[in-house]
């Protein structure tokens, strides 16, 4: 038996078995992935995402059971080897996205022509844990175009208002466009609509393609009306009841997700005509470079499995912690050191700084010190979901030690509850020169681009109510 029969057995492995090797290759990443959506730090919508894929995939599991393209097959293994060999030297998202696409390169692999990917492919990306990185990264952007546009209507229609970041300020109140305005959860929902409206009618590629941006424009003209209709109520230019404010909206969620329903629907409609990726999908023939690529993909997946407990676990000397000298105390009351609990512990071990507790006697207070821009400064509405409250209540707030002649500050308050106990928690940042910001999103992006310099220190407090 020569060497081409011998190996000749992958071309005749099952296309549910090439589905199946990447899935259980990418554990790891699928695990991290579960816990980040469990854990109440990031809204878990992406498990509604990923049950709409499972069902979407196995609705047409016929039309992914062809012999698999051997090109696809590679795309697939050096993203799953990226996925997993690049732990060390890649964020966790990042690594999620890798394994994302390197399922749905499988799945391009042993699809039947003409069978759309992309829409399948956006549900995949939407079953991540998105949301809180979103937000942190670009939520303040998004708040900033939504905070101009509104006051650019507003004032388009005789009100007097200024802008200063992404708050307004009208008739001596200041509204503030917080994270629910910046129009994250409201695209998530939207590109949901439209991935899962696409899929279910089977939607060409290309045409879903050319709606992609159609969508995005719709949501941020909605977010916009909807920003600027709760500005206008939130300063009382007019008498609604309380419960408008969720009403509008809910009503501005339907209004955006039946618009994106008509657009692919419409798009359903119109004539068919087939588009296809051509990339690296060329016609299987029984040539040895093929056999010898599924070989490959084949023994690198399998071998990506066990990597995880295979790998040998680097040694990483622990880091002294660096010497902060911290404030003795805050706003005119003295602090007094307390221990970190366990929780705060290991965050704080993993910390790109240092993190010390304290008490002034009528609360527990936690300062962070950051000497660079960095995800892991979590806003406070996030560290309080990932502990099982429940938040609400977000306001900004001026407060100070008047006595003592310093001038209030700005801070943002929240209120977290569970098991009955409520607490008032207030956070802010300041940098080197005494600049303070109350959203973490703001600070970011002042830090990355140059406009506030540190190290920073975060201030956090929590005080019984």
């Amino acid at each position: 038996m020569n060497l081409a029969a011998r190996v000749a057995w992958v071309d005749r492995l099952p296309a549910g078995l090439w589905l199946i090797l990447p899935v259980v290759a990418l554990t790891p990443v699928w695990l991290w992935s579960a816990a980040r959506l469990l854990d109440r730090s990031d809204d878990p919508l992406g498990v509604v995402a990923l049950a709409a894929l499972a069902a979407l995939v196995a609705r047409d599991r016929d039309r992914f059971s062809r012999r698999p393209r051997a090109g696809w097959l590679v795309v697939t293994t050096l993203l799953a080897a990226a996925a997993i060999l690049g732990g060390g030297a890649l964020p966790p998202l990042a690594r999620g996205v890798l394994a994302v696409l390197a399922v749905c390169a499988t799945m391009m692999a042993v699809r039947v022509p003409a069978q759309p990917m992309l829409a399948l492919t956006g549900l995949a990306l939407l079953a991540l844990p998105l949301l809180s990185s979103l937000q942190f990264f670009v939520g303040y952007p998004l708040r900033v175009i939504t905070a101009e546009a509104s006051r650019l209507l507003l004032a388009a229609h005789g009100v007097d208002v200024m802008r200063e970041g992404s708050t307004l300020a009208i008739a001596g109140t200041v509204v503030m466009v917080d994270a629910p305005c910046s129009g994250i959860q409201m695209g998530w929902v939207a590109y949901f609509t439209a991935c899962a409206a696409a899929a279910w009618l089977r939607l060409p590629d290309g045409r879903f393609l050319r709606r992609v941006p159609l969508v995005g424009v719709t949501v941020l003209a909605g977010n916009i009306l909807r920003n600027t209709v709760l500005v206008v109520s939130e300063a009382g230019l007019v008498r609604w009841p309380d419960w408008t404010h969720e009403a509008i909206g809910v009503a501005a969620f339907a209004v955006v997700c039946l618009l994106v329903l008509w657009q692919v629907s419409a798009a359903a409609r119109a004539p068919v005509v087939t588009w296809e990726v051509r990339l690296l999908n060329h016609p299987v023939r029984p040539v040895s470079a093929g056999t010898w690529a599924r070989l490959f993909a084949f023994v690198m997946l399998t071998g990506l499995t066990f990597w995880p407990w295979l790998a040998p676990q680097p040694v990483i000397a622990a880091a002294a912690p660096p010497a902060i000298e911290w404030p003795r105390e805050l706003d005119g009351r003295p602090l007094r050191p307390l221990a970190l609990s366990a929780v705060e512990q290991r965050f704080a071990d993993r910390f790109p700084g240092a993190i010390a507790r304290f008490t002034d006697g009528e609360g527990a207070i936690v300062l962070r010190h950051v000497t660079a821009p960095t995800r892991m400064l979590h806003p406070a509405v996030d560290c309080y979901r990932g502990l099982g409250y429940r938040v609400g209540s977000d306001t900004l707030e001026r407060a100070g030690d008047r006595r003592s002649g310093v001038p209030p500050t700005l801070w943002r308050c929240l209120v977290a509850e569970k098991n009955g106990r409520r607490l008032r928690v207030c956070e802010r940042i300041v940098d080197a020169h005494g600049r303070g910001f109350t959203d973490t999103s703001a600070w970011y992006w002042a830090a990355v681009t140059g406009r506030s310099h540190g190290p920073w220190r975060a201030v956090t407090t929590a005080r019984m109510l």
